[in-house]
Parts: structure tokens; C-alpha cells; sequence
């Protein structure tokens, strides 16, 4: 029945197909075979990938051949691989080209775990990654709001170590790189569920040296908020390293950031971000503490700066001070600013710099456009006191001053206005205005204001291709004399300069005016070629009646002409006087020129120097075959106090051959020398001094012995033996001969000097007896010196005057100084016996010394005994009585160039007398110590006056700067006891001495003083105030500051000059270097009176005194010597009160007289009641007189009477012819003798 039934097909169109009878089959398939067979093919599919991803994962081969199918199919291509993905791989030298992309791959190591994928997890054990290089696509002009992905991974990321060395990322079509890393370092990452985790990341930047380190956690999703640690080193070239440490935190929505500096900057830094993927804004602030780099010294910095705003509208405010470290008040300087930034525009709103120690100040406004293809500036401030140095004395300062400028580097234009001032330089104002670029500035307006007038002009000045510059200027009445106090006057001109440095002209024109009250016109004109060939167009100066002269060339040869005529020399030159004509002329090689000249001179005077008489002429052929004549006379010559009555000075020949002479005539110094000599065309000289004759009040007569012969050929140098003889018998020979650089011998003998060449610079008081004689041989080779030297004196004497006719006479002998050199050292040995005065003896020793070595070692010892002291207070006049004995010992050690020195000094059982002062100091002490440099101890004490004072203090002498300190006290000592003056005094004071000067400090009581003066000390009176002093200018004194304070006690009193009263008072006492002492204080006068002279010229006291009611000296930081006065004094008798008042200075002192009760009074009354104590009558004024009188010899009596009213004056004399009879005789409108007989009961 099977076989019977049809068969039923599907065709592929899935409709079933009935047919008839089936054809034979020899089996019959199954319905699920097909399927069956489709799942092996993809089974061996499946099992072929497999293999094949086995193969490339787990095989090198595979690799291999994975990465050159991927060379095939992308742009990419690799020099090396190895190892396997399924646990280590190394690939070198990958380089990947796209389109906008590109990379390249020194090298790579990968290790992982790819088992851990089955866990979920990404496992990299290490990653090492080296020169690696990314070409970013070109900049997208569109801005697109930045927005970060969320990142989730299906699987966990854990890393355990990645390391880069060398990362940059460049964009295309640029040449510098965008970023640049060396290395960066990964420990311990994690990424999980969208949240990283850094143990620890660190990276380095070569430029601009920064190391980053940081530590912390970020979740990858939303705003991505994070929490991170992060700390950095920054250590730029310039070593300034800068450290800082602190925390990231927030979001970046909201973003939080804290940050501690420290190293070269101490500081905090504290910001708050927000938006930062789409419109970033910031609000921070910057504080300083300090700030130390090794190229500047160490400043204490502080600041606090503070930021707001967005990328497009930023601002930026702050302060600083700058501090000098360990000082009271250290601000050095201040500044505060406000700059902003909008779009691409710097606009600096305010920036102000103040120095507060010395109040000054710079200001700055202006903005910047950097939107512009070159960017654009305007810029303009001002100034008020500026100074440099900063600190000290000022070299140069501006008070005040304002600038502005605008436009670019290629345009721009400028103005300033300020004025400047300095030590060594005038005071000027100067007003510029001009306009620029990159290679040029046209100034449009110059005009400096200085010398009481002004420089005005115009000019031009490039630098670009090379310096070059156009200038037009006027100067308009300029007085000279504003800065050089010797040259006032009026001048005008112009000057005219263009050029460059090797090319140039001047030209100096229409200069006229007045000078020094003469009238002055001048002109020049010079030109500069080549930069070395000098052309003088003419330069004409005229000053009254003298003119100059100069004109000619300066180049290769010289054509130089000079003219002088100046019939009065005053007219040239302030301070001189007299006559002077010069003609002058020189020419040829620059190197040998010819030189001629005529001079003419009469009662020529500059300053103390003066000569009566000159005339000369002079024909010098610097070539060698020309003339060497020259003439030079001259009479009445004064120069440095010294007078000769004539000189002259002549030569004649040739350099080849000439002949020199030489006279001076006069007191102090007579000369004679006559010499001569010639020049080979090879350069060398020879030539012999043939008469040398000297003479002078002090030297004596001297002679040369025989012709000396002088010769020099190259280095080699000659002149032996100079023998002179004086008539007395002192002289000697000394010779010099240098053979080579450095190679020279020296050698002389003096065999007699006697002590009374000296005279002259002896004290007064001492005299010397003797002779000295002096030998020695010096040889130098190289820094190599030889020889010895020997002084001796074998006999002489010391005469001391000591007043009236006692002379004290000190024998001296064998006195030797010995110095030997070699290559040993130098020794040197002295011994100075002094008779019973004492001695002084030393030794000086340089081992291995040389000419050209200071860091020899060093070692000696010099030491003085005087064990009698008398001998020499015949150099001391104003003292007497001297007695006592002095010791020292000194010793060196150390090296030449730092000498060691240990000193002990002793002054003991001094005494002696000041007679001006009755003074009398006994048992003085004085001891000074030092050892190996340390400071100097210094202690002293004496009994003086009833009372000890004491010394005490130290120093430092051998220091780069030496100082000295004393502090000086004592008790009630009466420094003053004569007739006059009894003052006693209790000072308390510091004194200090070094570099800068002397300092006196402190205080000095006066107790008890008793003024009894009869005379007026020497310079107390003033001259007029119309009179002028003239006199010699005193040399510059050692600075002196004083500070000090003046008490006087109770028992303070004055008698004398009619004054009478007790002193009180304080007064402070202060010095600078440089100026007059000032008084700050009073002094009153309490329980005074004062008796008024008659002013007849006779010395005459009259009634009783006057009763001083105020009296005061006032001092206001004014002179000493001309203090403020204030003084009153008042006689009443009955009814009647006058008196006389003083105001004004003590130097300009205003008298008045007055009467309180009676304001009719004339003055002839209020004087005679004041002077005689007799009140005025109603018939005084007809009879008004002042009588005085006085004895002028033992039995001779004077009087004067002067009529204050009508009557004329009288001259009476009286002489005493015994006890009872006296004649007198009388002058006046009444003349006649008398003749008195006196009867006494």
C-alpha cells in the first residue's frame, strides 16, 4: 500500500507538489538531516575561531600574524612585536597615519590577566609605554560646549603599574607641540561602577619643570564629582623652587580648591570654580608670606590677591608689601593694583607702587588690546619722589613727574614730563614728546629746563639698521653759574648734530651772552669721518678782550693750530690774573709729530701759585732727525708757599744730540743741573747728568761727586752711581740698573747723614745730635728678592728744652737696623737704645716671601720701654710736672695680607700738670690688650680734681672697618681751679671713633662752678656786620657728632663784665660732620643784678646795681655762639621804677630803655638814673651830667664829665703832689689850673 500511494514534495517556494509515481531511490533521506548538517559547518566554525583567536592570542605567530593583517587593512605599521596577548607583549616602533590623526610608538609592554575577563574583570598587571607622539586634527573654528560622557564599563578596570615616558601631543599645520610630558607614573588604579580610584599618579613637565603627584577618587558620571589630594614641585631654570600641597574637592558643577605653598614662596591659595564645562567662573584669592630666590637677598614679601569672573570678564585686585627682614619698620615698598580682563582687552585700572620710608610713588593706567593683528597699548601714570638708591643717601631722585603713551610697536606716539636732580648732577625739568616705531622716534618737542634757562629743540634717532640720529637745539639764557658757582652769566645758542658713530657732524653756532661779566661769543664746527679722521672747521672763543683759537685735522697725521691772546687772563679763567700769549703748532705723524710753540706771559696768578715773568719757545721734532730746542724763563716764581726768585729751563740740539740745563733760584731750594744725551733711530737713549747742584736752608749745600750716566735700550734701565756730598760731610752714592722685566738691582751707601737735615721737622722743644749711616745691595729676580740693608747710628743725642733755661740731654748709641732678604724670607732685626729714657727693640720675619706673594706667613714682635717720661714734656707746652712710664709689646703672626696681632700697652704712674687750668692728674693707669686680632680691651683710671674719673671700652683696629669704643665716668672733680674759673663737673660719657667719624655722647653735670672772668677770652667780640673776614680755608676736620646733655647745678654762679647771679638751666648739645654745634634748651639767670658801664672808655662802676628781673638764654636747636637773649634788668628808688631791656640774638642784641612809672622820662634821664641811682629833678635836664673817673698812675687821677644837657664836656687831671697838696688842671669851655691844700682834724 506504500508503494501505491503518490509521493508528496515541497518545492522551495515551501507549496507542496503532488506526483505521480516516484522514480526509484536507493534510500530514502531523513527530514532532520540538513539541519544536522548546518550545525556541524557552524561547529567547525566556531571551533575554527576559536583556534584562530587561540592561535593569535596565545601564540607569538599568531601576533605576528594578527598585526600584519592589520598592516594590510589600516594605515599602520609596526617594526617589531612580540610575545603573546595572552599574557605579556612588547611591540616597537608602531606608527598609525589617518587622515586628521596620527600616532606614533616607540615601544610598548603589556602585562595582564585575561582570565580575570571571565570574572569581569580587566586586570593589567603593567603597562610600560615610551615616546609616545599623537598629531591631533586642526582646531575646529566652531565652539562647542564641552560635556563628559557617562562612563560605565560592564567590567572592572584594575590596574597595578603604568608607566609613560615621553608624551606630545602636536596639532597639524603647527610647529610646537600643545603638551609636552616626560614621564608619568600610575600605581594602583581602579575604575568600577563609573568610579575612579587613584592610589597614587604621578607625571613630570620638562618646561616648565613641574612634578605632579596625586591621590583620590572621581566618579565618571553626572558632574563627575571628586575628591583628590594633590601636591606639586616646580623648579624652573632659574632655581627658584616652588613646592605646594593641599585638596581638590566638588564637582565640576562647583569645585573647591585649597592649596599651601611653600620653598621660594610662602603662601596660601584658596578657589571656588564653578561651571567648568561650559562658562568657567572662578573666585580666589592669593596670600603671600614671603618670598626668597638665590639671585635676590632675602625680602619678606607679603601679598593678598584676589580673582573673580568668567574666561571673557576677569578681574583681578590685590596688595603687597616687600619687607626688609630684622628691622623695626621695614616696609621697603607697597603696591595695590586692579587689572581686568574683558574679551581680548588688559585694562589696568589702577596700579600703584609707594616706597613709605622715603614717600614715593609711581602710578599707571592704560589698557591693553590684544585683539588687534598687532596688539595695541595706551598707557599714562605719574610720579612724586623717586629716588636710587632706594635706601641712603639718593645718587639720583625726580619729585614729580608724568608719562603717557599709545599705539603699537610700529606706531606709536609719547609724551613725559618730570623733573630729576642728583648728587654730582644739576637740577633740570624736562618736557619730551615725540613719535615712533620699531626702527626710529621722531622727538617733536625737547626742552629741558636748566641753569636758570632752557635747551629746546627737535631731532631724530634710529637704531635700526644701525644708530643714527638728526638734532637741532637752542639754548636760551643759561647761567653757568647756578651749578659752577665760579662761571655766572647769560649765554644763548644753538647746536646742530647729525650723523651716526663712525660719521658725524657738530656744529655750534651764534653762542653769545656774558660770563663772568665778560661778554662771550663762540662758534665751532667739527666733523668725524671713518670714525678716526677728526676735522675742526674752526672753534673761535671770545671772553672780553682774550680770544682762542682752534682749527686743523686729527686723523693719520696731526694739522693742529691753537692761538691764544689773553691780555687778562681773569677774562678765561675765575681766580687768575695777568697776561699770557700762546701761538702754537702741531703737525706730521700722529705717532712723531713736530711740535712749535711761543708763549708770553706777565703777573700771572692763579690762586697761591704766582709768577711774574714767563717766556718761552719751544721747536721739538718728535721724529728724531729735527730740532730739540727749547727756551723757558721765568722770575718770580711762587708755587705751595715756597718763593724763587728766577728759573730757567733750556735745551738745544736735536734727539740725536741736545743738550739740557735747568736753574732755579731762591730760598728754600737752589738747583743747578746741567745734562745731556741722545736718541738712536733704534730707540735707545744714552746720556749723562754732568752738574747737580742743590741747596736749601734745612738740606744744606749738595754737589754731585762726578757726571752720572743714564742709558735705556728696550727694558734695560741705567743710572749709577749718583754720588752727593753736602759741605757739612753728609752724602753718599745709590746706583739703579734693570736689565729685564722684572730683573733690576738697586745699591747705595750713604755713609754720613746727619741728624741736622732733620731740624726742620722737629718739634719745638727737641733738638738732635748725630749721624746715621745708611748702606745696603737690593737685587730682584723675578718675585725673587736678594740683598741686605743696614742702618746705623754709632753716636748721638737727644736735647729736650724744658722750659726756661733747663735742658734735659739723652745720650744715644748704637742704634742698628738690619734687613737681609734670599730665598729664605725676609729678616729684619731693630735695636734703638735710649739711654735711661728706655729702649725699643723688634723683629720682623717673612719666611719664603716673595715680590709677588701677600699670603706669606709672617711673624715678628716690636716692643718700647720708657721708664721716664720727663724727657718729654718738652713736647707737650702745655703741660708741666710730667712723670711716669710707659711699655708695649706688639707681636705678628698670621700672613702678610691677614696679619694676626696680639698688643699689650701700659701707661703707669703718670702725672702731671695743666698750669692754664691748675689742674693736676696723678696716678694715671692706662692698659690696652688685644690677642690674635680679638677686640681691644681698654681700662684706665686717674685721681684729678679731688675726684677719680675712669675709662673703660674696647675696639677692633685691624677689622675692614676699625672702631673704638670708650665709655668715660667720674665723680665731683674739679676740673677748673684758677683765679677766674672753679669748675666742677660730674660727666657721664661714651665716645666712639670710626671710619665715619668721632662720636660724643651722654652727660655732663655741672654742680658747682664760680665765674670770676676780667677779661673777655680771644674771638669773644664780633666784628661788624659790614665787615668781612678773609681767611685761609680750612683743611676738611675728622667728622664729629656730638649728642649731649649740659646740666647745670645750684652753685652755679657768675661776677663779671657788671653781671652778677646764679646759672640754671639744661642745655642738649648736638653736632653733625659738617656743620656748627647746636644748643637745644635754657640757661636762666636767678638772683642777678647787673651794673651798667659808663662806655666812656674808662672803666668806671657807679651807684648801686641793677636788679635783673628775667634773664634768659634761649637755644632752639640754634647756633652756640648765637643764642636767643632775653634780659631785663630794673632799679627802683622811691616813686621811680626804670630799667633797661635786652632782646633779639646774642650776636644782634636790641636795647631799650623804660620807665614804668613815669613814661614822660627821656632817655638822658632813664640812662643817669640808671647809671647813678639819682632820681631826675625838675632842673636835671639844664644841668643833665655823667661824670666818671679813674687813677691812671699812683698819684694821677683822670675824671671826665659829660653834659647831658646844655653843657659842654670836661677833662679834669689831678696829681698828688704829697699828702696835703694837690694840682689839677682843667680842659673844656673853662680851661685853668688849681692848686688844693687839704687840712684834716
Amino acid at each position: 500500500m506504500a508503494e501505491d500511494q503518490k509521493t508528496q514534495a515541497t518545492d522551495p517556494t515551501g507549496a507542496d507538489i503532488q506526483t505521480g509515481q516516484s522514480p526509484e531511490t536507493p534510500s530514502k533521506p531523513r527530514p532532520w538531516s540538513w539541519a544536522l548538517r548546518l550545525a556541524s559547518v557552524l561547529l567547525a566554525l566556531v571551533l575554527i575561531l576559536i583556534a584562530l583567536a587561540a592561535f593569535l592570542i596565545s601564540t607569538a605567530s599568531g601576533l605576528r600574524w594578527g598585526v600584519a593583517l592589520a598592516e594590510r587593512l589600516l594605515p599602520l605599521h609596526v617594526v617589531q612585536v612580540e610575545g603573546r596577548l595572552s599574557d605579556r607583549l612588547y611591540v616597537a616602533d608602531l606608527t598609525l597615519n589617518l587622515p586628521h590623526l596620527g600616532l606614533h610608538l616607540q615601544s610598548l609592554e603589556l602585562a595582564w590577566q585575561p582570565r580575570a575577563v571571565l570574572d569581569g574583570r580587566l586586570v593589567v598587571t603593567r603597562l610600560a609605554v615610551q615616546g609616545l607622539a599623537i598629531r591631533l586634527p586642526p582646531a575646529s573654528q566652531k565652539d562647542r560646549p564641552l560635556s563628559l560622557p557617562a562612563v560605565l564599563l560592564p567590567l572592572r578596570i584594575e590596574v597595578g603599574e603604568i608607566t609613560l615616558q615621553g608624551l606630545q601631543l602636536q596639532r597639524t599645520g603647527q610647529p610646537e607641540p600643545l603638551f609636552v610630558l616626560r614621564s608619568a607614573h600610575l600605581q594602583d588604579g581602579r575604575l568600577a561602577d563609573g568610579v575612579l580610584q587613584v592610589g597614587r599618579l604621578e607625571g613630570d613637565l620638562d618646561h616648565p619643570g613641574l612634578h605632579l603627584e596625586l591621590a583620590g577618587r572621581a566618579n565618571l558620571t553626572g558632574d563627575y564629582p571628586l575628591a583628590v589630594d594633590l601636591a606639586w614641585y616646580l623648579n624652573p631654570a632659574a632655581g627658584a623652587a616652588i613646592a605646594g600641597s593641599g585638596r581638590v574637592e566638588g564637582d565640576l558643577r562647583h569645585l573647591r580648591l585649597a592649596q599651601t605653598l611653600s620653598g621660594a614662596v610662602l603662601a596660601q591659595v584658596e578657589a571656588e570654580l564653578e561651571d567648568l564645562l561650559a562658562d568657567p567662573k572662578w573666585d580666589a584669592r592669593l596670600q603671600v608670606a614671603q618670598v626668597e630666590t638665590p639671585d635676590l637677598p632675602k625680602l619678606d614679601l607679603q601679598a593678598d590677591l584676589a580673582s573673580t569672573g568668567r574666561l571673557h570678564d576677569a578681574q583681578v585686585t590685590g596688595q603687597a608689601q616687600l619687607k626688609a627682614p630684622l628691622e623695626p619698620d621695614p616696609v621697603l615698598l607697597a603696591a595695590q593694583f586692579e587689572v581686568r580682563w574683558q574679551g581680548k582687552r588688559l585694562l589696568i585700572q589702577y596700579l600703584a607702587c609707594t616706597l613709605p620710608e622715603v614717600e614715593a610713588r609711581l602710578g599707571v593706567r592704560g589698557e591693553l588690546d590684544l585683539g588687534q593683528p598687532m596688539p595695541r597699548f595706551i598707557l599714562e601714570g605719574d610720579w612724586q619722589g623717586l629716588r636710587w638708591p632706594v635706601t641712603g643717601a639718593p645718587e639720583v631722585r625726580s619729585n614729580a613727574g608724568t608719562f603717557a603713551a599709545q599705539g603699537d610697536l610700529q606706531s606709536f606716539t609719547y609724551r613725559l614730563a618730570g623733573q630729576a636732580a642728583g648728587r654730582g648732577l644739576m637740577d633740570v625739568a624736562v618736557e619730551l614728546a615725540g613719535q615712533g616705531g620699531a626702527h626710529d622716534t621722531r622727538i617733536d618737542t625737547l626742552v629741558i629746563h636748566a641753569l636758570d634757562g632752557k635747551l629746546e629743540g627737535q631731532g631724530h634717532v634710529g637704531w635700526s639698521p644701525e644708530l643714527d640720529w638728526t638734532f637741532d637745539l637752542r639754548a636760551i639764557e643759561v647761567n653757568p653759574g647756578t651749578w659752577f658757582a665760579d662761571w655766572p652769566g647769560r649765554l644763548s645758542g644753538r647746536l646742530n648734530t647729525e650723523g651716526g658713530l663712525q660719521h658725524w657732524t657738530l656744529a655750534i653756532q651764534e653762542v653769545q651772552g656774558e660770563l663772568r661779566g665778560y661778554p662771550l661769543a663762540a662758534d665751532a664746527e667739527l666733523a668725524m669721518q671713518d670714525g678716526h679722521d677728526l676735522s675742526i672747521q674752526g672753534l673761535r672763543l671770545t671772553s672780553g678782550p682774550s680770544r682762542l683759537s682752534l682749527s686743523g685735522r686729527i686723523a693719520q697725521s696731526l694739522d693742529l693750530a691753537l692761538n691764544l691772546d689773553a691780555p687778562e687772563i681773569a677774562s678765561l679763567w675765575p681766580g687768575a690774573a695777568g697776561q699770557l700769549t700762546l701761538d702754537a703748532r702741531m703737525s706730521g705723524d700722529r705717532r712723531s709729530p713736530s711740535v712749535r710753540l711761543e708763549l708770553k706771559g706777565e703777573g700771572m696768578r692763579l690762586g697761591e701759585q704766582a709768577l711774574a715773568r714767563l717766556e718761552g719757545q719751544a721747536e721739538l721734532d718728535l721724529g728724531g732727525r729735527g730740532r730739540a730746542a727749547l727756551q723757558l724763563k721765568g722770575r718770580d716764581l711762587r708755587v705751595g708757599g715756597l718763593a724763587w726768585s728766577a728759573f730757567e729751563l733750556t735745551s738745544s740740539g736735536s734727539l740725536l744730540d741736545h743738550r739740557l740745563q735747568a736753574q732755579l733760584k731762591g730760598a728754600p731750594l737752589a738747583l743747578n743741573l746741567q745734562a745731556q744725551g741722545s736718541l738712536a733711530d733704534s730707540g735707545r737713549y744714552a746720556g749723562q747728568v754732568t752738574r747737580l747742584d742743590l741747596e736749601g736752608k734745612d738740606l744744606g749745600c749738595w754737589s754731585l761727586q762726578r757726571p752720572v750716566k743714564l742709558s735705556r735700550d728696550g727694558e734695560r734701565l741705567a743710572a749709577a752711581p749718583w754720588c752727593l756730598r753736602e759741605t757739612k760731610g753728609s752724602g753718599g752714592c745709590l746706583g739703579f740698573e734693570k736689565s729685564a722685566p722684572g730683573r733690576w738691582g738697586l745699591e747705595f751707601d750713604l755713609d754720613r747723614l746727619d741728624a741736622g737735615l732733620v731740624k726742620g721737622s722737629l718739634p719745638d722743644g727737641l733738638e738732635a745730635e748725630g749721624a746715621i749711616r745708611l748702606k745696603g745691595r737690593l737685587q730682584a729676580e723675578g718675585p725673587l728678592l736678594s740683598g741686605e740693608v743696614r742702618a746705623e747710628m754709632a753716636r748721638g743725642r737727644l736735647r729736650f728744652k724744658l722750659g726756661g733755661d733747663q735742658i734735659e740731654t739723652l745720650e744715644l748709641a748704637d742704634g742698628r737696623l738690619d734687613m737681609t732678604a734670599n730665598r729664605a724670607g725676609l729678616e729684619a732685626r731693630l735695636a734703638l737704645p735710649l739711654g735711661r729714657l728706655g729702649r725699643i727693640q723688634g723683629e720682623l720675619g717673612l719666611p719664603g716671601w716673595r715680590l709677588d706673594q701677600s699670603a706669606s706667613s709672617l711673624r715678628g714682635r716690636l716692643s718700647a720701654e720708657l721708664l721716664d717720661l720727663k724727657p718729654l714734656a718738652a713736647l707737650l707746652p702745655e703741660i708741666s710736672d710730667l712723670r711716669g712710664a710707659f711699655r708695649s709689646d706688639l707681636v705678628l703672626s698670621g700672613t702678610l695680607a691677614q696679619p694676626v696681632v696680639s698688643v699689650q700697652a701700659q701707661l703707669r704712674d703718670l702725672r702731671f700738670q695743666v698750669p692754664m687750668l691748675a689742674l693736676r692728674v696723678e696716678d694715671l693707669d692706662l692698659a690696652v690688650g688685644a690677642s690674635a686680632n680679638s677686640q681691644l680691651a681698654i681700662y684706665g683710671q686717674a685721681r684729678l680734681g679731688g675726684g677719680t674719673l675712669e675709662l673703660s671700652g674696647q675696639g677692633q683696629i685691624l677689622a675692614d672697618r676699625p672702631w673704638v669704643r670708650l665709655g668715660l665716668s667720674g665723680g665731683r672733680i674739679k676740673l677748673v681751679n684758677t683765679r677766674e674759673y672753679t669748675v666742677y663737673v660730674e660727666p657721664q660719657l661714651e665716645l666712639g671713633l670710626d671710619q665715619e667719624g668721632a662720636r660724643v655722647s651722654g652727660e655732663i653735670r655741672i654742680p658747682e662752678a664760680r665765674l670770676r672772668p676780667h677779661t673777655l677770652p680771644p674771638g669773644t667780640v664780633s666784628p661788624s656786620r659790614d665787615v668781612t673776614l678773609v681767611s685761609e680755608q680750612a683743611g676738611q676736620s675728622f667728622p664729629l657728632r656730638l649728642d649731649l646733655r649740659l646740666v647745670l647745678g645750684d652753685e652755679v654762679s657768675m661776677d663779671g663784665f657788671g653781671l652778677r647771679g646764679r646759672l640754671v638751666g639744661d642745655l642738649h648739645l648736638s653736632q653733625t660732620p659738617g656743620r656748627e654745634p647746636l644748643g637745644d634748651g635754657q640757661l636762666q639767670i636767678i638772683d642777678g643784678q647787673y651794673r651798667l658801664s659808663s662806655g666812656f672808655g674808662i672803666a668806671a662802676e657807679l651807684g648801686a646795681p641793677l636788679h635783673i628781673t628775667q634773664g634768659r638764654l634761649v637755644f632752639a636747636k640754634s647756633p652756640l655762639n648765637n643764642p636767643g637773649l632775653w634780659l631785663q634788668a630794673e632799679r627802683q628808688g622811691g616813686d621811680l621804677t626804670a630799667g633797661v631791656r635786652v632782646v633779639g640774638t646774642l650776636r644782634q642784641p636790641k636795647l631799650t630803655f623804660f620807665s614804668e612809672t613815669d613814661p614822660g622820662l627821656t632817655q638822658a634821664d632813664i640812662t643817669k638814673y640808671l647809671m647813678t641811682g639819682i632820681p631826675p629833678t625838675a632842673n636835671d635836664r639844664a644841668q643833665a651830667g655823667l661824670a666818671v673817673g679813674t687813677y691812671i698812675a699812683p698819684r694821677v687821677y683822670m675824671e671826665y664829665e659829660s653834659g647831658l644837657g646844655g653843657d659842654s664836656n670836661r677833662l679834669k687831671l689831678r696829681y698828688d703832689l704829697s699828702k696835703h697838696i694837690e694840682l689839677q688842671a682843667e680842659t673844656g669851655a673853662k680851661q685853668g689850673a688849681d692848686l688844693f691844700f687839704k687840712f684834716e682834724h
